[in-house]
């Protein structure tokens, strides 16, 4: 009968402990800098370093009654990954809090030296946080600060913000910095890295760094990418204009289902692409009515399939011939299928010859409230 009590007795004190414990850490991190970004690049025979650390020491200045920055930026110099860290430990009035970086940056010329040391060096340092995101960019580490803190926010916030609500809303994919070090110790190593950079004055993705091994062997701008992103994102949800009778409707594009299915005859690979699509047809760039029956409806329909088709088989093709690499992962899902075959393959070149064909079919409804002046789609 005494058990129960005695229980509870351990857990009041279990509780006390980790309530105590976190005052502790909290009190730790206080006496620390907590770093929020860091963006490496590599220019005149040199890395260097951009260190976004939190300006705990905020508030109004007295004098002049203006906000200080919420953020500070450190930065510094090294021929060599161990030099930067002297270096910037050399610099330092209190430890480095690394659990707090939201963002790794990594200018082009940085990633094409220095991407897998790096990450692998990431990956030892239990400090940092390994649910942060890596993007790429080609843009000077000082004016990505400057762009940031002129709205008195972090930079790698702001960079995680955007990639992140373009893969909630189905337009990209997120992927953290441990994913991309799992895929590079993958016997072959195909991967894309969002690129951020200007756009309108405006922080952005612009497109896709192509990573092949452990080299960036290229771009895919942002415009040029839908075909990807429906193999890439998995709901994927993308707009496109299509043209009907003089008159440019905007479709909303909904992946429902997909699959994707290996097949391996007499030495020929060849990928089934099967995707089930919504779309909504939205409005039109001419003034209503737009006299749409159930017939243009799916005229409307069978055009926007063939186009998403098209840009679905050009991006494999792409993957293939432009870049030769595996971007798409093909060989994850070709590897489920025939492990045994794929072991004895060099999937670089097999990737390169595989056929690949492409099923789209939308089902397309209209938008309630506008005036088509038709029967809707069924």
């Amino acid at each position: 009968m005494k058990r129960p009590k005695l229980c509870s007795v351990i857990a009041v004190f279990i509780l006390l402990a980790a309530f105590l414990s976190g005052c502790g850490d909290s009190k730790d991190i206080d006496d620390k800098l907590i770093a929020t970004t860091i963006i490496l690049d590599y220019k005149d025979g040199e890395i260097w370093y951009y260190l976004e650390i939190a300006n705990t020491d905020t508030g109004s200045n007295k004098e002049s009654g203006a906000s200080e920055n919420k953020y500070i930026v450190r930065k510094g110099n090294g021929r060599t990954l161990t030099e930067v860290r002297d270096d910037l430990d050399a610099h330092l009035d209190k430890p480095l809090y690394l659990s707090g970086i939201r963002t790794l940056i990594f200018t082009e010329s940085f990633a094409k030296k220095y991407l897998v040391e790096y990450l692998y060096r990431y990956r030892a340092d239990e400090g940092y946080r390994k649910k942060g995101l890596t993007v790429i960019t080609k843009e000077d580490p000082e004016e990505l600060y400057k762009s940031a803190h002129e709205q008195n926010t972090s930079t790698g916030l702001l960079a995680e913000g955007i990639v992140k609500t373009l893969d909630e809303s189905g337009k990209s994919f997120l992927r953290t910095t441990i994913r991309l070090i799992e895929n590079l110790s993958s016997e072959y190593t195909g991967i894309l890295i969002p690129c951020i950079g200007f756009h309108d004055k405006e922080l952005a993705v612009i497109g896709y760094s192509v990573i092949s091994g452990s080299d960036i062997v290229g771009l895919i701008p942002a415009p040029e990418s839908k075909g990807t992103m429906f193999l890439k994102v998995d709901k994927a949800n993308l707009y496109y204009s299509v043209p009907y009778n003089e008159v440019n409707y905007a479709i909303e594009v909904r992946v429902k289902k997909k699959r994707i299915k290996p097949s391996y005859e007499e030495g020929k690979i060849n990928f089934s692409i099967k995707m089930d699509c919504s779309a909504e047809l939205g409005y039109g760039d001419k003034k209503t009515p737009y006299n749409l029956n159930k017939s243009a409806l799916d005229e409307i329909s069978e055009t926007l399939a063939a186009t998403l088709e098209q840009e679905i088989s050009d991006a494999v093709k792409r993957a293939q011939k432009e870049f030769a690499c595996d971007y798409l992962q093909f060989d994850d899902i070709f590897r489920v299928k025939f492990p045994v075959e794929f072991e004895q393959m060099d999937w670089g070149d097999e990737f390169s010859r595989a056929d690949a064909s492409v099923d789209v079919k939308v089902k397309l409804s209209t938008k309630w409230g506008m005036d088509y002046s038709a029967a809707e789609a069924k």
